[in-house]
């Protein structure tokens, strides 16, 4: 006959194991949060606070693109407008291109450069597009996503 263990030290390697697991996935979700965000199209993006530095410098206007990862919409005009190279190249010669990445629905709340961006320029949904001078004024604005005709007309209304 087998000595018997009292129920506590049966629980003990239980909760080793769901301790352990609940670690490592704690880690690998640690680590995907620190990855850098991947290069979108081919527009080389600028980080916010830069902005309005590197366009007074460079005589350019910005090019805020206020997005979200779930925003289907943004999606498309990833493909059709940033990842286009004829029109990426046009973009990056006029423009200072800031990309505003909404994190509310995935994190509960938006770092507060963000914040203040997104009160600053009314956005109120994604995909918004914002034409501003090199003092942040705006020129012009595209909200949601019409295709890349109507993105090319805005966009021409800045020159």
């Amino acid at each position: 006959m087998e000595p018997t263990r009292p129920a506590n030290q049966r629980a003990i390697p239980i909760a080793l194991i769901v301790l352990t697991l609940a670690l490592v996935a704690g880690r690998v979700a640690w680590s995907l949060m620190k990855r850098p965000a991947p290069k979108v199209g081919l527009i080389e993006w600028v980080e916010p606070s830069k902005a309005m530095a590197l366009a007074r410098e460079s005589n350019k206007k910005i090019l805020y693109d206020f997005t979200a990862d779930w925003c289907q919409p943004c999606h498309l005009l990833d493909a059709e407008v940033f990842g286009d190279p004829a029109l990426a190249a046009r973009i990056s010669e006029e423009f200072i291109a800031v990309r505003v990445v909404d994190r509310q629905q995935e994190e509960g709340r938006n770092p507060a450069a963000v914040e203040a961006l997104q009160r600053q320029y009314g956005v109120r949904g994604f995909p918004t597009v914002v034409f501003a001078d090199s003092s942040g004024a705006e020129q012009a604005r595209m909200e949601g996503f019409g295709g890349r005709q109507v993105f090319e007309q805005i966009m021409g209304q800045v020159r």
